[in-house]
């Protein structure tokens, strides 16, 4: 099977061979990974637009949204955070404010290249489209601000939400328009976990952002592409609203945390799962023994022999205290145990 099979059948259970892999080392990955890049008119003359590496905002530097960025990783290779919002009022600032265009030229620049070096190597191919509307809302508003807004200011804070629902299907129908069918599915990111349960009441989360998911997940699978979603934290609370949107993927870096027996019971073959081992008590250690015991309980228990698992690589090894060495022998075991 080609990684594009490989992929596609262990999304919609439809019997792989294997458990598919998402690590950019060594050759192994079955999926090539798209990223939007700046639009020309803000684009660096030193600036060349490749889809296939993420656009990272400098330390200092402000970003197409308004927001200014630090990145601790210190060599850009870190996602950062912003550490100045651009509405700060919902009176001058958000009157004057406009959300960028999500037809501006230049996002996709690029592209045409990466598919065609997608379809030479028959690679499953993933558009990311981060920071979607809770994550982005408060990248705007500051997260205590947007808090408070979901209670004192629900009129103006479902406004913006639903503008930045626009933005996100402004950059859908256009993956689909430019990318012929090719692009495959579009990664979606807003964190929704704390260490012990969802950031905000799960009504609340029913109430303001389900339906909104529900209009962004409906128009991919209208275009025929399929909807991955991250969201790190204990999102239990949500998996059965991720069921019922219809989302295809949930990438999950802290499945320790959501329960590796509990997730099993409830939604193993229900929905897909793109996993790493998880980030926080078991990678970190680089005790071996531990990596591939939890390698082989997240294929059996969150897999089926249908299929329904996703390996995936954590980037970011400084950030959490992981070994390069720790890193590739968790491919080494998904590589080991994968076959189905």
């Amino acid at each position: 099977m080609t990684s594009y099979e490989i992929v596609k059948r262990n999304i919609t259970f439809g019997s792989p061979e294997r458990i598919a892999l998402k690590y950019p080392i060594h050759g192994k990955g079955d999926i090539m990974r798209l990223f939007l890049q700046t639009p020309r008119d803000r684009r660096k003359p030193t600036e060349i637009p490749d889809m296939r590496k993420k656009v990272v905002p400098a330390p200092g530097e402000y970003d197409e949204w308004g927001c200014l960025w630090e990145n601790m990783e210190g060599d850009g290779l870190g996602l950062g955070q912003p550490v100045e919002y651009p509405i700060k009022s919902w009176d001058k600032d958000y009157e004057q404010y406009s959300i960028p265009d999500p037809y501006a030229p230049g996002r996709f620049d690029g592209l045409e290249e990466a598919l065609s070096i997608a379809k030479k190597e028959e690679k499953w191919v993933q558009l990311n489209s981060q920071y979607c509307i809770f994550e982005r809302f408060h990248f705007l508003r500051g997260f205590e601000n947007t808090l408070t807004d979901m209670y004192i200011e629900r009129e103006k804070f479902e406004e913006l939400c639903d503008r930045l629902l626009n933005y996100q299907l402004g950059i859908v129908r256009q993956a689909s328009e430019l990318g012929k069918g090719c692009i495959h599915s579009i990664d979606i990111s807003d964190d929704w976990g704390t260490q012990n349960a969802l950031i905000i009441n799960p009504g609340l989360w029913k109430e303001i952002f389900k339906p909104r998911y529900k209009i962004l997940v409906d128009e991919m699978h209208k275009l025929g592409i399929y909807c991955n979603f991250h969201s790190c934290g204990k999102i239990n609370d949500i998996m059965d609203d991720f069921v019922e949107l219809g989302v295809d993927v949930v990438n999950i870096h802290q499945p320790n945390l959501l329960g590796i027996d509990e997730i099993s019971k409830k939604y193993a073959g229900k929905i897909a799962f793109d996993v790493a081992v998880d980030i926080q008590e078991t990678l970190p250690t680089g005790d071996k023994a531990l990596i591939e015991q939890e390698v082989k309980d997240l294929i059996r228990k969150w897999g089926t022999p249908n299929g329904g698992i996703i390996a995936a690589g954590y980037r970011f090894l400084n950030a959490i205290g992981v070994t390069q060495e720790a890193y590739e022998y968790s491919l080494e075991c998904f590589i080991k145990h994968g076959n189905l």
